[in-house]
């Protein structure tokens, strides 16, 4: 992501802006607030977003484009690979370097779009001109991170589902694909452009199975026993109502449980029962411990795992244990807003470290959410 530098609050200016009232559960805001006006800076090595340089490529492929345009398509081009892609192919051909710099931009947009996935977040607007060509991302629409378990979530009312959680790298693809178009004016080959969007298809749906891999323990990458295990999880938590952050956390006590303490379903279901909104059905909790089981004997099967101790550190290191959640947010910002810091400052502290354990904060942060959290219109969801 793009950084924030500094956040500068008027004095005295304000705006009215539409925002939900206390009962409002819906989408649609129902209310006027009074905000203050404020101006936040952002920092990055550049602001390319992908639309930058699809703009340019439209101007250059049109039939009545002018020698100026194409020139000016060209020196955008040149300018994102001075910014971003400085190392790929400095002495090559043009078109070899821009190739080369579609290739390592696959890889980074996998990897923005898996540590989405890994920590449950939703940009909620991830299209062309949201994502810079650098695998950054800018202009969050609005942004969340989930609690309750669903594929299709968006804390925006308009992300539908194309911009959903589990969207993400479908969308990932699709800014790539208009990337690799936007370079065609000088790649100067359809052929060409089309192997780069082949290989970034098959690099981004990589490196999601290998982010679930990592969250599940698993020390083999593209190991085919994690991927047929987590199919048959995520099913499991398609079905149930499960906060997506304490499962990934809780099951690495799963994973430490000796054989003897893991011998009936209620004692190996004993670690996650706290990450349910609801008390899954009998026949769901036999679905779940007939899947922990296969998982734990996948993991003690998998060579150079290093035993289920090893494993449970990998999850610990991959899954965090605190995020900055909507509710959290939303008291400390209101508490701001009164004149008083402390949640901010509290919270600014519990996220410097969110994969400590940091016992003092377990009681009062490492919980499911509130009732209000999953339906409460500003909280659940926005525009």
């Amino acid at each position: 992501t793009t950084r924030a530098l500094s956040l500068i609050v008027s004095g005295g200016e304000t705006t009215q802006r539409p925002w939900y009232s206390g009962g409002n559960d819906g989408e649609d805001p129902d209310v006027m607030i009074s905000e203050q006006c404020a101006i936040t800076t952002r920092v990055a090595p550049s602001f390319l977003r992908v639309g930058h340089i699809d703009l340019f490529a439209r101007r250059a492929l049109a039939r009545n484009a002018t020698d100026e345009q194409k020139a000016e398509h060209r020196q955008m081009v040149e300018h994102a690979l001075f910014r971003e892609y400085p190392h790929v192919k400095p002495d090559a051909p043009l078109e070899d370097r821009v190739e080369a710099m579609l290739d390592e931009a696959a890889d980074r947009f996998g990897a923005l779009v898996v540590g989405w996935l890994r920590v449950g977040f939703c940009q909620g607007n991830f299209n062309a001109d949201n994502c810079l060509i650098s695998g950054r991302t800018m202009d969050y629409g609005p942004f969340g991170f989930m609690d309750d378990y669903d594929p299709f979530f968006a804390k925006w009312v308009g992300s539908g589902r194309h911009f959903a959680f589990m969207s993400q790298p479908m969308a990932a693809v699709a800014n790539y694909a208009m990337l690799v178009k936007s370079m065609l004016p000088v790649m100067g080959s359809v052929e060409r452009a089309q192997k780069c969007v082949d290989r970034a298809q098959k690099v981004i749906k990589a490196a999601v199975e290998d982010g679930y891999r990592a969250k599940l323990g698993f020390a083999e990458e593209g190991s085919a026993a994690a991927a047929e295990i987590y199919e048959a999880l995520e099913a499991l938590m398609r079905r149930s109502s499960v906060d997506y952050t304490i499962l990934w956390r809780q099951l690495a006590c799963v994973a430490e449980l000796d054989e003897s303490a893991a011998a009936s379903d209620a004692a190996l279901l004993a670690p996650i029962k706290m990450a349910f909104y609801r008390e899954p059905c009998e026949k769901l909790s036999a679905g779940w411990a007939e899947v922990l089981r296969s998982w734990r004997r996948a993991l003690a099967a998998e060579e150079g795992g290093g035993g289920p101790e090893a494993a449970a550190k990998r999850m610990r290191a991959a899954n965090p244990k605190y995020i900055p959640r909507e509710w959290m947010l939303a008291k400390a910002y209101d508490q701001a807003a009164h004149g008083s810091y402390d949640l901010v400052y509290e919270l600014y502290n519990l996220f410097l470290k969110p994969y400590d354990e940091q016992p003092d904060f377990e009681e009062k942060y490492y919980r499911l959410a509130p009732k209000e959290a999953l339906e409460k219109g500003g909280i659940a969801k926005m525009t």
